[in-house]
């Protein structure tokens, strides 16, 4: 049997628009079908603070850029939101470009199913696995996957075929950018019609050819990738993560993002603040307590902090069922609010770790105001 042609639409007093269609294919939309296309797309959360930055996490039918320095986050970032799109029933692909993926990188992140991830990367069978092998599996993939989502970690690391046959030199320039730029205008509209999501992850050099008024470093592989992805995102190193603090007792990092471009709507160059600790991945404790403190949810008196937001919620079937649960009167106002009540904001984050309900209640509350 052939191909079933989709049904051309006809459009009243444009003739010319409907010769186009007839002669080129259905490439003249109406506005109100372009936009019930762009409703059906779905956003994924990430994290707390960057799904607000982001505007509510990465869109399918993108592509996203993670750019950053060595051991800012970008891996257990991405890895993280591949066991959330695991969890949206998404098929998560790894290319594994860079070769130094360990079982720590699985191990530390929560809720991830290694079982369900497939890795694509250089084997004892195929030890040189070019750029152009590469970006040809990921085009296939794309086109052929439905739900897909895929992690290319990293650009900067592929090599392509004439680089690899040639003799170390330094002869070769902008080969790789070339091929990226010849890819991402291939799958551009692949990416949409799959509503697949695409996150390469790209490293910062050193910017040796701007004016004095450029920045300090600039993406590997040129701009080219931020030019051609929805969804930008500048990840820096903010400092170590110590609980308690100053103590010496090193557990994550705490990074700072920069949301350049989001193709979920998200305002141009917002900012999150990113708690990773090891072993886990991203800790959404740590940063719905720590947006709740910023915006009252959380009330500070002292020392002592209580969780307002669900004090003053206490009918919430949420609320109210983990007060019942824990045999607290929920029409006792002076119980309820002891029982929301902490001495210190590592007490505070224990709390939400071993209550995750109240933990999501939180969060949800945040996403009404600023989703």
């Amino acid at each position: 049997m052939g191909k079933k042609k989709s049904k051309i639409i006809e459009f009243e007093n444009d003739p010319v628009s409907n010769q186009i269609n007839k002669k080129y294919g259905a490439i003249v939309e109406s506005g109100s079908q372009v936009l019930a296309t762009l409703e059906n797309f779905n956003t994924i959360g990430v994290s707390p603070a960057l799904d607000i930055a982001l505007g509510g996490g990465l869109r399918e039918g993108s592509c996203v850029v993670m750019t950053g320095d060595p051991k800012t986050g970008k891996t257990t970032t991405a890895l993280y939101f591949a066991a959330k799109a695991q969890k949206a029933g998404k098929n998560v692909f790894y290319f594994n470009t860079e070769g130094r993926l360990t079982k720590e990188n699985f191990k530390g992140i929560k809720d991830l199913d290694i079982d369900k991830i497939k890795i694509v990367q250089a084997t004892d069978k195929e030890p040189m696995v070019s750029a152009e092998k590469y970006l040809n599996t990921l085009e296939t993939y794309i086109k052929n996957t439905p739900d897909l989502v895929a992690i290319v970690d990293s650009t900067s690391s592929m090599v392509p075929q004439d680089e690899l046959d040639g003799e170390i030199r330094t002869g070769v320039r902008n080969a790789l950018p070339r091929l990226l730029s010849m890819f991402f205008k291939r799958i551009s509209g692949d990416v949409a019609r799959m509503k697949a999501i695409c996150i390469f992850i790209t490293h910062n050099i050193a910017n040796t050819g701007g004016s004095r008024y450029s920045p300090n470093k600039m993406a590997d592989c040129g701009n080219m990738l931020q030019y051609q992805a929805g969804t930008n995102m500048v990840i820096t190193h903010r400092g170590k993560w110590e609980v308690p603090k100053d103590s010496g007792n090193h557990v994550g990092q705490v990074a700072n993002w920069v949301i350049k471009t989001s193709a979920a709507g998200g305002t141009p160059n917002s900012t999150a603040e990113g708690w990773i600790r090891y072993g886990i991945g991203i800790d959404e404790c740590q940063e719905v307590a720590q947006i709740a403190s910023e915006f009252a949810m959380i009330n500070r008196s002292g020392a002592w902090y209580t969780i307002s937001c669900a004090v003053e919620n206490k009918d919430d079937p949420v609320i109210k069922n983990w007060l019942i649960e824990n045999e607290i009167d929920h029409e006792n106002d002076e119980a309820i609010s002891k029982a929301f009540k902490f001495q210190g904001m590592e007490k505070v984050n224990t709390f939400l770790e071993e209550n995750t309900e109240i933990t999501q209640f939180i969060y949800q509350q945040i996403r009404e105001v600023f989703l």
